[in-house]
């Protein structure tokens, strides 16, 4: 690989497919690294298996910068399993190879708060998956010490085109698309910060790219909270029906099924505001995230042209 050249990984999934677009945009020479061939224009395609350490190694050998944001199944199960290995076998070929690390993080490591997120706001897990991801940001903070260069972006929920594991997009948006009232987590009057994943994207090109990003973590650009009951009756209509899928809902739907039983461990950041301040790095890069009418709008051409 040349200098100047950025590697995505886990650049299949819908985080990673709009942070390689956002890299081609900037007339970067990404490489997408996934299981299997990626399928973006502009992007050099390259398989790998993060969980493979000599995977890792190879695909990073030459590389400016990485982009680590993969997905592993929604499980905490698997996150605990998947999680430190990738981890490890990431930082250990960063460091042996001089790249420098963009992460891609989300809030569960913050656990339960009744006030704004900032980036200044303590690690204090109180779920399984939130433990987990904390785990990781020590570890990068314990190889930052050893000499790894790393910036972590931190994103809200997100929801966007193509973004088939988002709570809003999965009950919420999908059913509006096909003529059906949506659906809200526990509490549809709760303000609740939602990042658009194309947003996601860009912002983590600019962290790769722009010197004054490095070495610190950002929150990602989201727009200002709406309720549950506001993003849907934009979907929808102003007076479009509003259904809420309860706590009692889903610990009985957790007994069958594992998405309702992962989804209900988080069901906490739906009882109470779900504020995230991304003032820094808007401020920092002049950058503003998509008004949410036109993220729902884009969002929901995608599902409608899907189901075509």
């Amino acid at each position: 690989m040349s200098a100047d050249r950025h590697v995505v990984l886990g650049g299949n999934g819908v985080a990673g497919r709009e942070t390689v677009r956002a890299l081609v945009r900037a007339g970067r020479s990404p490489v997408s690294v996934g299981r299997r061939p990626s399928a973006v224009d502009g992007a050099t395609s390259a398989t790998g298996d993060l969980l493979d350490a000599a995977d890792v190694a190879r695909v990073l050998d030459g590389a400016e910068v990485a982009y680590l944001v993969v997905a592993p199944a929604y499980s905490a199960r698997v996150w605990a399993q998947q999680w430190p290995v990738i981890a490890r076998n990431v930082v250990d070929a960063a460091l042996e190879h001089g790249v420098r690390l963009v992460y891609l993080d989300n809030v569960y490591a913050y656990g339960e708060l009744r006030g704004p997120m900032t980036e200044q706001t303590a690690l204090r897990p109180n779920s399984r998956k939130g433990a987990i991801r904390a785990d990781v940001v020590r570890a990068l903070e314990a190889a930052s010490a050893c000499g790894l260069d790393v910036t972590i972006g931190r994103s809200a929920d997100f929801y966007g085109p193509g973004a088939d594991t988002s709570a809003f997009d999965l009950f919420g948006l999908a059913p509006i698309a096909r003529g059906k009232p949506g659906s809200w987590l526990v509490d549809a009057d709760q303000p609740h910060s939602l990042t658009y994943t194309p947003d996601v994207g860009a912002a983590l090109a600019v962290l790769g790219t722009d010197p004054a990003a490095r070495g610190r973590t950002w929150h990602l650009p989201t727009a200002p909270a709406l309720t549950g009951r506001e993003y849907l009756r934009l979907a929808a209509g102003p007076t479009a029906r509003v259904k809420v899928i309860g706590r009692a809902t889903l610990r009985i739907g957790a007994l069958f099924s594992t998405p309702a039983r992962e989804t209900l461990e988080m069901a906490y950041q739906y009882e109470a505001p779900y504020l995230f301040d991304s003032t820094a790095f808007e401020s920092a890069f002049g950058v503003a995230a998509t008004p949410v009418e036109e993220g729902i709008a884009a969002t929901l051409r995608a599902l409608r042209a899907a189901a075509r």
